[in-house]
This record gives structure tokens, C-alpha cells and sequence, in this order.
């Protein structure tokens, strides 16, 4: 019986056949019928300014097992069919598929059928999607796109399409997306899978679905063995006979249901949409076979699996350990440098000048440390790793941290997962304080990281365990200061700002990309509203670890001194928040402001001959929730000048959308106090 068992591994489920389920509610669609109604659909009535919806979005993942092939496989379906309904989302019409294709591992597309029907008239024009149509692209070494455009496609449109893939990679059981930058009427997803299989499902975004249901049912599964029985031995062999057996297992079946799911809008100060759209998401946890003579294995990892895999990898921990070759630089580098500070410097900027980044994104090296320093070129984590070891020799305790930036989405805080990461930079400790580099950017200082890399938590790899560091800043500020009087009946003056963390890194770029300073100065001016900036000085641009001093000399518009009676002067001149950035009435996902900032600003305005003062606004102290947002206005006169002190800060990157309605209202004052203006009127003569 063991043999029969041993069979019975090799073609369980090639018999497997599960049923659909019909989700509650769910509306008949059938391919390539469509209805009167949607080809005549000129409005979405839940949101009426769609340019597109996805009226029906089907999928199917179900695991059996391929007699053929004598393994199991995964095949996901889909049946999507979408309405256009204005000129901006005929881009609706096309469609990329990922495909992991890395060796033999990789998936089959098959089975795409796609039609585009039209209304001309009262007759129904089709057109179906041709197979010249269809094309493959490389997308990287694991991943190419299969690329398709839809037919005759133009507003009034509805689009049925329809395709399977078949994979081996019983890990890459889909994410399903219910939610789209276009509403979705009605979508289901059907997972199916047998009980030697345990997913971890995960479900992500802020709408609630319709259903999740979950149902278990035995199934018989009747297979033929064949095995020699005690007989009369025939040619050396014994009697065959064949064995018609009964397997029963479990089938888990899921279905998720959403319909009416609104469409993701872009909102200010977010990381990527994807972070909060709607979805399921599936792991694959362990596989178990024990019952029929098979093994347990499991594929749930820990962060400390995974960091513990990547430190004993060659291609990673291994250049970790092979940095010798940069011993007689690093020795070098820091000769005469007493404080550990001034070493990681060194170290540091000898790196963001000497080696390149090519602009790929990876928590990977992708060669040797050595090539990647005598190549002077490399990727995030060629470069980062490099960094890693050259302040090792230098007698500085660094490690790697694996992160997700902004624009791949947050690491999952359930389940660990490394296909959630793809970059990587260090974390050092100096003088008993943590201090996070990524040196890929030649205008960055050590101690801050990229906007990019300001997303959640990263993982720590170190011998004795993984850690979570958050990926923070240092807070950016902005301290401006003011002077102006009236001459020949405008106010002019000077304006000092002196900016650092990123808002400095920020300047430094935008100086850069104009073509220098000379080129940037012209922009601003060329940009300039009410003001006109005469002259300029810049300081400290190419001091990283220095504040960046701008000063600017002006001239406001304020009307001529002779005749007007009363004049109105906006006391905020630079730096204004002309509109609240938070318009929606209520928000589903978090306002990520990437790193904590604050702003300073200073007035001394000399009240012209001839003028006193009729009106002030009024001083105030705004605090936003538990002190994570500040807003501070004090104004008065001294003698003849008018002195303003004003202070605006947020004290934390992050606000749930439960904050929301508060920082909303926050901004709102803010707003509105520095939009107020200072009234002088015109001393009559005596």
C-alpha cells in the first residue's frame, strides 16, 4: 500500500473539479453579452464625474494538480468588463499582465479574448481584439509584461475582456485589486485551493467588502494503482493488478465580494495608492502531505528567517565579510579625524563623490563590492553595502536595513514577506545614537535619508536577530526673517531664510536641475507674484552639513505713498500657505508628511512717514491634537515699526484618517491668520 501512496502524490487531484461560487448578489454577466442599458450608460450615477467604471471584475485562483506535468499548478481567470464613458479614459483600453519569467520558472498566458462593443445607431458594432495586438516586453530578470490594446475603443465603449495563466509558482497565488483610480460596480474573487495548502490572507485598503465567505467541502477523489501482488513469477516479474482507490480530502473555498467601491482618488502628502486601495492578498504558509505518506513543509518566514538567509547568502552577508580591499583607503580617509562623527563623514562623503548610483532600486547587490568600487558605479545596495563595510573598517558599528520605498508600497505589519522590499540602506551607531545613511544621492548629508525612503519601517540585519527601525528624519525647518519700509511708495527690503533637512536638500536640487544658481534666481523671479526680487545671494549650497542661506533683496507693491489714505500690507511676505491643501470633507487613508517640519517667520516693518496704525490682526495659539501640529501668531508695534513672530510646525510624519477632520480644521486657521492683513491709515494734516 505504500507504493500506492506514494502514487497517490504524484496524481492527487487530477480529477479535482470545484464548482463556482456565487457570491450573494452577484449579477449575471456573461462574456460577450452586453446589455442595452450599459452601451447606452452615459453617467455613473454613484459618481457622476467618472471618466470610466469597471462595471463586472471576475477572478478565479484554483490549485489542482496537472497530471501531465506531475506537479501542481496554479491557474488564475479573469473576465473584466469596463465602460468608457469620457475621452481622458479610452487609456482603459489597454492592459499590461505581469508574468514572472525567470529560467524554467515561469507562467503561460492563454486563452485572451477581448472584444469591444459599440453603439452606431441602434446597431450594435463589435470588434474583437486580434492576436498582433498582444505583445511581450522584459521587464526585468524575474518579470515580463504581456501588453495588449483593445480595438476601436472611444467614448460610449464597453469593454469584455477575458485570459487565463497557468504557473507553477504556487507562491504567486494573485493579489486581487477591488479598487482602481475608476469606480468598480461589482467585484468577485473565487480562491480554491485543497487542504494540503494553508495561504495566509490578508486583506488591505479602507473599503469594506461585501462578503468574505469560506466554506469547506469533502470531495472523493477515485484513482487507479497498480502494484505487483504474490504470484507465479512471469519473466522475472510478478502479477500486476490494478487497484481502483478512494482518497477523500477538504476543499477550502473562499469567495470575496465588493461592489460600489469608489474610485481612489489622489489626495495631497500621499506615499502611493497602492498602500491603501482595496485587496486581498495571499501567502503561500506551509504544504502538508504527511496524512498520505507525504511531508510537512513550511514557508512562513519570520523577519529573523529572512534575515538570518540573507546574512548566511553569499551574494549578500558574503560582501559583508569582504571588505578588506578597503582597508588602505579607509585608513587613509580617516587619518586626523578624532570623532567617530567626523570618520563616518569622511568615509561617507568619499563614497557619495567616488561611486555612482544607476537609479536601480534594490535591497540586492547586484556584484561584488570590489567591481562595484572599481567600477564606480552600482545599485542602492551596492552602494549602501559598500558604505556598510567601509565604516566597519573604520571602526564603526553599521549594519544593512532592507526597507519598501514610497512608491513600492509599506511592508506588510502582519506577515513577513522580502518580496515587500526592494531597497537597502544602513543604519550606524555613533556615539551611542542611531544614525541612518543611504549614500546614493551626491546632495544628500549622512544622517538623512530620501523622501523616497521616508516609508513605515525597515528591517535591521544583524547576527543576533532583526529589528524594526523606523525610517525617519531629522526635523526640516525653515527660519525666514523680514525687513522692509516704504520708499518712493513702495515697501522694500530684504528677506533672509536660512533651511535645513530636506527643505535644504529640496533647494540644493532644485539649484542643480535650473543649471545654477544665476539660472534659478531667474525662475524665481520669473515666478514671482506681487514681488519683485532685485537681487540675490546664496550661501553654504555646496556645505551639505550646513543650513542653506537665501537672501533675496525686494520690492512690494504697495501703491503710491501720496495718494492712498489707507494702505493694506500682508504681513506674511514669504513662505504664505495660500490655500489649505486638505479640501475633501473626509479622507480614508493617512496624510503621510514623509518627516516632521517647522517654519519661523520674522517681520520688522517701519511704518511709513505720514502713516499710523488703524488696524492689527489678532495674536494666536493653535494646538493641533496631542501637540503633534503648533501654530503660533504674535504682532505689535515698537515705537515706529510693527515686529511679527510667527511659528507654524508638525511634530509627527503620519495622521490617521481618524485625525483627519481636525488637521483639516488646523490648516483651515492657519490659513485664514496668515491671510489677514495690517491697516495703516493716513495721518490728516493738522
Amino acid at each position: 500500500m505504500k507504493t500506492c501512496l506514494k502514487f497517490f502524490i504524484f496524481a492527487l487531484l487530477s480529477c479535482l473539479s470545484v464548482s463556482r461560487i456565487s457570491a450573494q448578489e452577484a449579477p449575471k454577466v456573461k462574456f460577450g453579452k452586453v446589455t442595452d442599458e450599459e452601451l447606452r450608460m452615459t453617467v455613473y450615477e454613484p459618481d457622476t464625474a467618472a471618466a470610466a467604471v469597471i462595471l463586472f471584475d471576475d477572478g478565479q485562483s484554483l490549485v489542482k494538480y496537472d497530471v501531465g506535468a506531475k506537479r501542481f499548478m496554479l491557474t488564475f481567470e479573469r473576465f473584466l468588463r469596463v465602460k468608457i464613458l469620457k475621452q481622458s479614459a479610452t487609456e482603459w483600453g489597454n492592459f499590461t499582465i505581469p508574468l514572472y519569467s525567470s529560467g524554467l520558472s515561469r507562467e503561460d498566458l492563454s486563452s485572451v479574448v477581448g472584444v469591444t462593443f459599440n453603439l452606431e445607431g441602434e446597431k450594435i458594432q463589435k470588434t474583437d481584439l486580434k492576436k498582433e495586438s498582444i505583445f511581450k516586453e522584459r521587464e526585468n530578470k524575474y518579470w515580463e509584461a504581456a501588453r495588449l490594446s483593445m480595438p476601436s475603443v472611444k467614448v460610449g465603449s464597453v469593454i469584455d475582456l477575458k485570459y487565463s495563466i497557468s504557473s507553477p509558482l504556487l507562491w504567486n497565488l494573485r493579489t486581487w485589486k477591488f479598487q482602481y483610480s475608476i469606480p468598480v460596480k461589482w467585484s468577485q474573487y473565487d480562491v480554491v485551493y485543497p487542504e494540503y495548502f494553508r495561504y495566509n490572507h490578508s486583506s488591505l485598503g479602507y473599503h469594506t467588502l461585501n462578503s468574505q465567505d469560506h466554506t469547506t467541502q469533502n470531495e472523493n477523489i477515485n484513482y487507479t494503482a497498480t502494484y505487483e501482488t504474490s504470484g507465479r513469477v512471469i519473466s522475472g516479474g510478478g502479477q500486476r493488478e490494478k487497484v481502483i482507490q478512494t482518497i477523500t480530502y477538504l476543499a477550502h473555498r473562499y469567495n470575496y465580494t465588493a461592489k460600489e467601491v469608489p474610485a481612489m482618488k489622489v489626495e495631497p502628502y500621499l506615499t502611493t495608492l497602492e498602500n491603501y486601495t482595496t485587496r486581498m492578498k495571499f501567502e503561500l504558509a506551509s504544504t502538508d502531505f504527511s496524512r498520505i505518506g507525504g511531508e510537512y513543509k513550511n514557508y512562513t518566514n519570520s523577519w529573523n528567517i529572512i534575515g538570518n538567509d540573507l546574512l548566511s547568502d553569499e551574494d549578500f552577508g558574503g560582501q559583508l565579510r569582504s571588505g578588506n580591499f578597503t582597508e588602505e583607503d579607509v585608513k587613509n580617509l580617516i587619518s586626523g579625524k578624532p570623532t567617530p562623527m567626523e570618520k563616518a563623514v569622511a568615509v561617507y562623503s568619499h563614497i557619495q563623490s567616488a561611486v555612482k548610483w544607476d537609479n536601480i532600486k534594490s535591497y540586492m547587490p547586484a556584484k561584488s563590492l570590489r567591481k562595484t568600487y572599481s567600477d564606480k558605479s552600482g545599485n542602492s545596495a551596492d552602494l549602501n553595502m559598500l558604505l556598510a563595510v567601509m565604516l566597519q573598517k573604520a571602526g564603526i558599528a553599521a549594519d544593512p536595513v532592507i526597507l519598501s520605498t514610497r512608491d513600492h508600497g509599506l511592508i506588510s505589519p502582519v506577515h513577513a514577506s522580502l518580496s515587500d522590499c526592494n531597497y537597502l540602506i544602513v543604519k550606524a551607531m555613533i556615539d551611542d545614537k542611531p544614525v541612518l545613511m543611504d549614500v546614493t544621492d551626491p546632495l544628500l548629508p549622512a544622517g538623512q535619508l530620501p523622501f523616497r525612503c521616508l516609508n513605515g519601517n525597515g528591517i535591521l540585519l544583524r547576527k543576533d536577530g532583526t529589528e524594526h527601525v523606523a525610517t525617519t528624519n531629522p526635523t526640516s525647518t525653515i527660519n525666514t526673517s523680514v525687513s522692509l519700509e516704504m520708499k518712493e511708495g513702495n515697501l522694500s527690503g530684504e528677506i533672509i531664510s536660512r533651511i535645513s533637512g530636506l527643505n535644504a536638500y529640496n533647494f540644493r536640487q532644485e539649484v542643480k536641475k535650473a543649471g545654477g544658481p544665476q539660472a534659478q534666481f531667474e525662475t524665481v523671479k520669473n515666478n514671482s507674484d506681487g514681488i519683485e526680487y532685485t537681487n540675490y545671494t546664496y550661501n553654504c549650497l555646496e556645505s551639505l552639513y550646513l543650513p542653506v542661506e537665501k537672501k533675496y533683496n525686494v520690492i512690494l507693491d504697495g501703491g503710491s505713498e501720496d495718494e492712498a489714505s489707507i494702505l493694506y500690507i500682508n504681513p506674511i511676505v514669504s513662505g504664505k500657505l495660500q490655500k489649505n491643501p486638505f479640501s475633501s470633507p473626509s479622507r480614508e487613508y493617512p496624510v503621510d508628511f514623509g518627516a516632521p517640519f517647522s517654519e519661523t517667520y520674522r517681520l520688522n516693518l517701519t511704518i511709513p512717514e505720514g502713516y499710523q496704525v488703524e488696524e492689527l490682526p489678532k495674536g494666536a495659539s493653535i494646538v493641533l491634537g496631542d501637540k503633534n501640529g503648533k501654530f503660533s501668531y504674535a504682532i505689535g508695534q515698537m515705537d515706529k515699526r510693527i515686529v511679527v513672530n510667527m511659528r507654524f510646525s508638525i511634530d509627527k510624519p503620519m495622521f490617521l484618517p481618524a485625525e483627519y477632520t481636525n488637521l483639516k480644521d488646523f490648516f483651515d486657521m492657519v490659513v485664514a491668520k496668515e491671510s489677514e492683513q495690517i491697516v495703516l491709515k493716513k495721518i490728516s494734516a493738522q
